[in-house]
């Protein structure tokens, strides 16, 4: 037998190596016959079957593989590893690989199969085959394969042999002591077999999991975490990580994405959608790759005048705002008014930026937020942008202002037309970091490297994730809205009703109904289910208009017998209008409770659109809220801070910690940004309870150093109260904050209902 030990490099634990196999030439004459290969089984029996070497990974101790004659499961030879101390100086593991010259046909099996035991229990880091030192197009392996000390036989199934036609590695090994010290492995009766006991019980790529690549054109990317599961004839099911050559690939829009049968992907264009799936001999894998985006309703203008503060949703509409934005490198930025109200972007005040003449390639403009940009409802950025010259590239990078371009994270999309105002959609799907705060816009315009600047006027508007509210979102004015798709831009989703008919014109969504038939005013209803708290007063706004004179009736009420409500009646013409009713629930309140559009009594259209329900934020100065989220009912969003928990009980979102060591009050906290003026009043507001009396910290306070502060201390109890403090700023600055300190005694703190209001 023959055991060759050559240095080669690979790294443990052999995470890539070059593909560089050779598929072979198909033969000029047809009447050839194709070469076919050895079908040889064994691998290791006794000795080397025919044509095996060993080669051993360059990094490894290269002297840890030898032939044992004395400890064997049957015959006269078996493979030994002397697995060495992970502190070894000549090598920290053993392994290599076991490979032919010539290719061996393994089409006639279904499962490599050895026995094996060790000199103590232990488990293998990766064992498997189809590893050679040319490639790996087919490798296969099992990871943490647990060894004892009497022999046992393992498997190691075949995902698809009828790829096999011309295999060259027959085994590898890698492995590490688990404990760092040394040990011993033997490994016997190597050889491919077919086995009908052997049976496939799923499989799946990208680790089955559905994931998005963003569509650069010209990007690349391979199809990782390909797996099969196995049940055994020992009972067990056992996954096996599969090359992906061994599944067949299929895109579902090759104008954007190809596949090639190593899963290769690549993109062809960033105008469209592609989904990239699988199957193994014929049935589906789980997992699958979405390139691109789907088609998306066009976004609407934002709105961003009663914007509380700089955030996105950015319409650059506000007039009381300071929008803390810098052309850098040599472009020059200002906001101005819109030179092209028309098409998509019909609003008055849009941003500037010209690439002076010679500037850098990479001039642009920045905008710094006052809060991160919420990512929860979509990745997907939409940017109206107005451009001399189609067909360039406008790079959008969203990074973190304190760490900068180390955060930084950039997609290129091409304008398509010139002069006229068009949407860029850019799809991070799949790269934010959800532990970075993502607070500054970068926009640069025709980003070609070395290409400076000649003198172009470029112009952007509405920054805005795809599915958020571009009125209400970025705390906006007006409170925070109790209803989801008031501007119906999400399509038919959170309303009903036979009246619930979403449509869209010139790039803005709206619902649509048109009565042919009078009846009860009820017949024809538009719905959404919200909670109404009774005695509460609410304020009712939306948009409306109809095909002539007509009226219908506006208001809350139960969504359940015996239907109370609250509504007014309001007249509808021609024109759209905007409408505001308050409404008090002084004789209901329940979670079954709606807004409700009531229109059959007479004929006609009914438009509505731009619909917001808003509190009045239960007394504190009768002003709108100044936060974002305060009931909780939006989930974990807005807030932050190791107490930011929000949990749901008989329909009521609440926050909820509970401290279990007393320490600092700080230690424990939940915070929510806002600004804050110095010398201002504000009144606080919110519900709080306990598992039994302890206090808290609430108050306002600098979100940053020296994190100056002012607060009270409110004490809890096992019954709900409402608390309500009033303050005067004795400090001002954009990252300040509300605050609750818990961290000083142990217990649990609900918090609920939050509203900062400036008197």
């Amino acid at each position: 037998m023959r055991n060759i030990f050559t240095f080669r490099k690979i790294s443990y634990i052999l995470a890539t190596f070059l593909l560089v196999i050779n598929y072979g030439c198909q033969p000029d004459d047809e009447d050839l016959v194709e070469a076919t290969f050895p079908n040889i089984a064994e691998v290791f029996i006794d000795t080397f079957s025919p044509g095996l070497q060993y080669d051993a990974f360059g990094n490894s101790k290269v002297t840890a593989f030898d032939v044992d004659t004395d400890i064997t499961f049957q015959g006269d030879a078996a493979m030994r590893f002397d697995i060495p101390n992970t502190s070894d100086p000549e090598g920290g593991y053993a392994g290599g690989v076991f490979s032919t010259a010539v290719g061996r046909d393994l089409t006639n099996y279904n499962v490599l199969s050895f026995y094996a035991r060790a000199s103590k229990g232990e488990t293998i880091n990766e064992i498997g085959f189809g590893l050679t030192f040319q490639g790996e197009v087919y490798r296969t392996q099992v990871s943490g394969l647990q060894v004892g000390t009497d022999w046992q036989q393992y498997f190691i199934p075949i995902p698809d042999a009828a790829k096999l036609t011309e295999e060259s590695g027959m085994l590898w090994i890698a492995e590490a002591a688990d404990d760092g010290s040394s040990y011993q492995l033997w490994i016997d009766e190597v050889k491919f077999e077919n086995l009908d006991v052997i049976i496939q019980d799923s499989a799946g790529i990208l680790e089955g999991q559905d994931q998005v690549f963003p569509a650069n054109e010209g990007a690349q990317t391979t199809i990782s975490g390909a797996y099969v599961d196995y049940n055994l004839p020992n009972g067990l099911l056992q996954r096996v990580n599969a090359g992906p050559a061994y599944f067949d690939f299929t895109s579902s829009n090759e104008n954007v994405a190809t596949v090639d049968n190593l899963g290769v992907v690549t993109v062809l264009s960033s105008d469209g959608f592609a989904t990239i799936t699988a199957t193994l001999s014929g049935t589906t894998a789980a997992g699958s790759l979405s390139v691109g985006m789907e088609d998306i309703p066009p976004s609407p203008n934002v709105d961003d005048s009663q914007a509380t503060q700089v955030s996105v949703p950015i319409g650059f509409e506000s007039t009381a705002l300071t929008y803390d934005f810098e052309g850098f490198e040599g472009a020059a930025s200002a906001i101005e008014g819109n030179p092209d109200q028309s098409g998509v972007n019909p609003t008055a005040t849009v941003m500037r930026t010209t690439k002076t003449n010679g500037s850098q390639f990479f001039a642009g403009t920045l905008i710094n937020l006052d809060a991160p940009i919420d990512f929860s409802t979509s990745e997907i950025l939409s940017l109206k942008t107005w451009s001399p010259k189609a067909g360039i590239p406008v790079r959008l990078a969203i990074e973190n202002q304190g760490i900068g371009a180390d955060s930084q994270i950039v997609l290129d999309v091409n304008t398509t037309v010139e002069s006229t105002w068009e949407e860029l959609l850019f799809n991070f799907s799949g790269q934010i970091n959800p532990g970075i705060n993502y607070d500054r816009i970068v926009i640069f315009f025709e980003f070609v490297v070395d290409l400076p600047g000649d003198g172009s006027t470029y112009y952007f508007d509405d920054i805005y994730v795809i599915g958020s509210d571009p009125v209400n979102g970025g705390n906006g004015g007006g409170g925070e809205n109790l209803l989801e798709n008031g501007d119906f831009e999400q399509g038919m989703v959170a309303w009903e009703g036979n009246a619930f008919n979403v449509q869209t014109d010139g790039g803005n969504s709206f619902n649509f109904a048109n009565v042919m038939t009078a009846g009860n005013a009820f017949d024809v209803n538009l719905s959404q289910q919200v909670e109404i708290v009774q005695g509460q007063t609410y304020t009712l706004t939306f948009d409306a208009s109809s095909d002539g004179d007509r009226t219908m009736i506006a208001g809350i009420g139960l969504f359940e017998a015996p239907f109370t409500s609250v509504t007014q009646t309001v007249n509808l013409t021609s024109t759209t209008q905007s409408y505001e009713l308050t409404l008090t629930a002084d004789s209901f309140g329940i979670v079954n409770s709606r807004v409700l559009f009531d229109m059959g009594a007479e004929t006609g259209v009914v438009v509505i659109d731009n619909v917001v329900l808003t509190t009045d934020g239960g007394g504190g100065g009768g002003g709108d809220t100044l936060l974002a989220n305060g009931d909780f009912e939006s989930g974990m969003v807005d807030w932050f801070g190791n107490a930011f928990n929000v949990q749901t009980d008989g329909g009521n979102s609440f926050n909820f910690a509970n401290v279990m060591t007393a320490g600092n009050a700080f230690d424990v906290n939940l915070s929510q940004s806002v600004e804050i003026v110095q010398g201002a009043s504000y009144t606080l507001t919110f519900d709080a309870s306990s598992d039994g009396n302890r206090s808290i910290i609430v108050g306002i306070g600098l979100n940053e150093a020296p994190f100056t502060a002012d607060t009270e201390t409110a004490n809890l109890t096992t019954s709900t109260q409402t608390f309500e403090f009033t303050y005067t700023a004795t400090f001002g600055a954009t990252n300040s904050r509300v605050l609750f300190d818990m961290g000083a005694e142990t217990g649990v703190v609900v918090i609920d209902n939050v509203t900062l209001v400036q008197n």
